[in-house]
């Protein structure tokens, strides 16, 4: 089998642009959070009165954090914001096939499936889909057989009546092939014909 490549890596915008703003805003949270627990200590000496050491220790050490933190805090939010658009590639791709095995499917293509890439997220899930695609055509093809058995009845008991060359028992043959084609449609249709 040959080996699925997705090269483009924004597939479904507006599925991973919402996941990466979200990852960007929980992102932010943390930062806010992150600085509030780290600074909060060194804030103290200089708003109340704390000698003149301490407030002068409290700033060195605001300097030296706003340094290095926040380069770092910015570098981890864009690393984090990149590394995103991968992750959420692995689930925004399946649902992107699996909307257009949907409209292939809406569009009467029952000869296709879902493949998806090794490291793709929603295999079960394609899984299934699988299944309700075979089961479909399973189902279509059962319809199919019986149709083409009741036109062939229908058009042979038509022809025999005409010529008047029906007898009983042609004729309860007949009828025993329509009613065979009819509880095989029944079948079928019993198992998408159930109440909800």
């Amino acid at each position: 089998m040959a080996k699925l490549i997705r090269r483009q890596y924004f597939i479904d915008k507006q599925l991973q642009t919402k996941y990466i703003i979200l990852t960007i805003l929980l992102l932010l949270m943390y930062t806010v959070l992150f600085v509030v627990i780290l600074i909060f200590p060194y804030i103290v000496p200089l708003t109340f009165d704390a000698p003149i050491e301490e407030q002068a220790e409290a700033a060195r050490m605001l300097l030296t954090l706003h340094e290095s933190i926040w380069p770092a805090l910015g570098a981890v939010i864009l690393i984090m914001s990149s590394v995103s658009i991968f992750i959420t590639h692995r689930i925004a791709g399946p649902v992107y096939r699996f909307k257009k095995v949907l409209a292939e499917i809406s569009g009467g293509n029952l000869d296709i499936s879902i493949k998806l890439r090794d490291k793709d997220d929603l295999k079960d899930l394609a899984e299934e889909f699988n299944l309700v695609i075979s089961e479909l055509r399973g189902f279509v093809k059962t319809l199919q057989e019986d149709y083409a058995t009741l036109s062939s009845c229908i058009s042979e008991l038509e022809d025999k009546i005409r010529n008047s060359q029906i007898s009983n028992e042609t004729g309860q043959e007949l009828i025993k092939k329509m009613r065979a084609s009819k509880e095989n449609i029944a079948q079928a249709l019993d198992k998408y014909s159930k109440q909800r």
